[in-house]
């Protein structure tokens, strides 16, 4: 009998996306402060809500 490969290991798909995109926004020289916010959102917080992720690029804008 065979292991899945799910079985063996997880793989992060969406770690990898998020980490491909804020490497993105580096290459294009997004403020570093923003880069950061989403940084910490994104894998310290692990919040993937649209009121999280506006608080990580608009920090300074009150949201409803």
């Amino acid at each position: 009998m065979t292991t899945s490969p799910a079985s063996k290991g997880t793989s992060d798909v969406p770690g990898k996306v998020f980490e491909k995109f804020l490497q993105a926004l580096n290459d294009a020289h997004a403020p570093a402060e923003l880069v950061a916010r989403l940084r910490k959102t994104l894998f310290e917080e692990k919040k993937f809500t649209e009121r999280a992720l506006k608080e990580a690029v608009l920090p300074e804008e009150s949201l409803p």
